[in-house]
C-alpha cells in the first residue's frame, strides 16, 4: 500500500515539473502582434488589436513580466509602420482596409498600424508620451490645432522631416505630378516641403456671386464690388428682390469691403497688405447695412439653392453650379488666396523608416481612387480630377501662397481672440434658424451687440505693422 502511494505521488510531481516547463517555453498570447504575421496569414481585426494593445499596455506597467517588450518589437520591425490618424483627414475603417490591399497589391510589403490621435493638446500630450518611450510613428498627421496653422507649422518644422530630395526621386516625381503646382506651392516654408497636400470635399475656394440673369446686365454696369452698389440695384428694381448667402460669416461679408480673411489676418486685396478691419469704421456701417435688410427680409442667410426662384437677385455661394443655379450668371466675388497650409501627412523626423514611409505615402496619394477615398471618405476619381481642373482654371489668388508670418505665441492668442470676436459678432446677427427652411431667424437686440463689441476691441496695429514687414521681404525674394 505505502509502494502505490508513493508511486502515485511521484507521478504527480513529474506531471507538474513537465507541465511547469511547458508553460515556460509557450509563448504569451500579448506577445502575438501584426510584426509577426506573414504576408499570407489574416491581419487581425481592430477589436483584437485592441486587445493585443491592453495586453501590451500591461505588460509595460509591470503587471506581467516577459523577456521583450512586444511594443519595442513592433516599432523595430522594419516592415511595420505606424501611421497616426487625426480628424482632417479622418482615414475610415472602409479606407483603412483598401489601403492595405492595395500596398499590398503593388507589391509593397507592409503592415500598416493606423492609430486615432485627437487634435490639439491631447495630440501633443500623446506625441510627447511616445517620445519618452522611444516609440515613434512613422506616419504623422498634422492634426487640427488650437491656433490653426501657427501651431500646425511648429510642428511640422519640429518633427517631420522635408521632403524634398524624396520628391526628386523617379517614386517623388509621380506624387509630384499628381497635384497642381499651386497646392505643392502653399505647402512650401523656407523653401522646404514637409506633407502632402490636403483635399477635402468641403473645402471651398473662390466665392462666388450667382446673379438673376434679369438683372445682369444692371449688376455689370453698376457693381464695383461693394454690398452699397449692389444694395442699390435691387432698391431702383420693381417687386422685392432680395439678396440671399447659403452661409454668415466673416468671410462671406468682410469682400465687399474688398478684404480677404484667413489664418485669423485680414488682407486688403486692393493694397495688397495685411490691415485689421475689425478697428475700421466701415466695418460697422456694413454689418448696420446688412442687419436692416435682414430685418425687412432683403437679405436672408443659411438659405439652400433651393431657395433660388425669380424673386431671388444674388445668390452668394462657394458652391459650383449645378441644376438649382439655372438662370443665373457666376462672377467670382472674392477669389481664393492661397497662403501656407498645413497638408495632411508628413514623415515623422525620428522614425527608423522613413524611406518605406514616404514610399507608402507616395503611393496612396499618386492614386486618384485611394487619394479621393483619404480626402473625400469614399472613391470619387471624377470628383478629385474635375477638382484638379478647378484648381488650374480658377482665379485664385497665388502670390502669397507659403507665406508664414512669425509672431509670438501672445500675438497669435491676441489675434485668435480677434476671430473669436468677429465671428460671433456677424454670427450673433441671427437667433436661430427655421427648422424647416434652415434660413436665419434676425436677432431684434443686435444692434446691442455690435456697440458693446465696437466699445471693447484690442488694438492689432502693431502686430499688423510687424507682418507686413515680414510680407514685405519675403515678397522681395519670392518675385524677384
Amino acid at each position: 500500500m505505502k509502494k502505490n502511494t508513493w508511486f502515485y505521488i511521484s507521478l504527480m510531481l513529474i506531471c507538474m515539473v513537465l507541465t511547469a516547463c511547458r508553460e515556460k517555453s509557450a509563448p504569451l498570447e500579448s506577445e502575438v502582434s501584426v510584426a509577426s504575421l506573414s504576408s499570407t496569414e489574416v491581419v487581425p481585426s481592430e477589436s483584437e488589436m485592441s486587445e493585443v494593445n491592453s495586453s501590451l499596455s500591461e505588460i509595460s506597467s509591470g503587471k506581467v513580466e516577459t523577456e521583450e517588450d512586444s511594443t519595442s518589437n513592433l516599432t523595430s520591425d522594419p516592415t511595420h509602420l505606424i501611421w497616426t490618424v487625426g480628424l482632417m483627414p479622418y482615414i475610415t475603417n472602409e479606407a483603412r482596409g483598401e489601403i492595405k490591399r492595395f500596398l499590398h497589391e503593388k507589391g509593397i510589403e507592409c503592415e500598416i498600424e493606423f492609430v486615432d490621435v485627437e487634435g490639439g493638446a491631447a495630440y501633443k500630450k500623446w506625441y510627447e508620451q511616445q517620445k519618452q518611450k522611444n516609440e515613434f510613428p512613422d506616419i504623422l498627421a498634422v492634426s487640427p490645432w488650437e491656433y490653426g496653422i501657427y501651431d500646425a507649422v511648429t510642428f511640422i518644422r519640429s518633427e517631420l522631416i522635408p521632403l524634398n530630395d524624396y520628391l526628386d526621386t523617379k517614386v517623388g516625381k509621380k506624387l509630384l505630378d499628381s497635384y497642381c503646382d499651386i497646392e505643392w506651392k502653399q505647402l512650401t516654408i523656407n523653401e522646404k516641403i514637409y506633407t502632402i497636400p490636403k483635399r477635402m470635399r468641403q473645402r471651398s475656394y473662390d466665392l462666388y456671386i450667382y446673379i438673376n440673369d434679369r438683372f445682369k446686365d444692371k449688376f455689370e454696369a453698376s457693381f464695383d464690388g461693394s454690398y452699397e452698389s449692389l444694395r442699390k440695384i435691387f432698391e431702383e428694381s420693381e417687386g422685392q428682390p432680395i439678396i440671399a448667402s447659403d452661409s454668415l460669416g466673416v468671410n462671406t461679408l468682410c469682400p465687399f469691403l474688398g478684404y480677404n480673411f484667413k489664418n485669423a489676418l485680414f488682407y486688403d486685396m486692393n493694397l495688397e497688405v495685411f490691415d485689421d478691419l475689425t478697428a475700421q469704421k466701415r466695418l460697422k456701417e456694413l454689418l448696420q447695412e446688412v442687419y436692416s435688410d435682414m430685418l425687412t427680409g432683403r437679405f436672408v442667410s443659411w438659405a439652400s439653392a433651393d431657395i433660388l426662384s425669380e424673386n431671388v437677385m444674388a445668390y452668394i455661394s462657394s458652391n459650383q453650379p449645378n441644376a438649382s443655379f439655372a438662370g443665373y450668371t457666376q462672377y467670382v466675388l472674392s477669389p481664393y488666396r492661397f497662403m501656407v497650409d498645413p497638408g495632411a501627412f508628413g514623415v515623422c523626423k525620428s522614425s527608423s523608416k522613413q524611406e518605406l514611409a514616404f514610399r507608402v505615402l507616395s503611393t496612396c496619394f499618386s492614386d486618384p481612387e485611394i487619394a479621393s477615398l483619404i480626402g473625400y471618405g469614399e472613391v470619387s476619381v471624377e470628383e478629385w480630377n474635375k477638382e484638379t481642373e478647378i484648381i488650374k482654371s480658377g482665379a485664385m489668388d497665388d502670390r502669397m501662397a507659403g507665406f508664414f508670418p512669425e509672431v509670438l505665441n501672445a500675438e497669435v492668442e491676441q489675434l485668435h481672440r480677434t476671430q473669436s470676436g468677429i465671428n460671433s459678432l456677424i454670427s450673433n446677427m441671427i437667433t436661430s434658424r427655421d427648422s424647416i427652411s434652415g434660413i436665419g431667424i434676425v436677432n431684434p437686440n443686435y444692434l446691442d451687440a455690435l456697440e458693446s463689441y465696437s466699445a471693447d476691441l484690442e488694438d492689432n496695429s502693431e502686430i499688423y505693422d510687424k507682418i507686413n514687414q515680414q510680407l514685405k521681404e519675403w515678397t522681395k525674394n519670392h518675385n524677384d
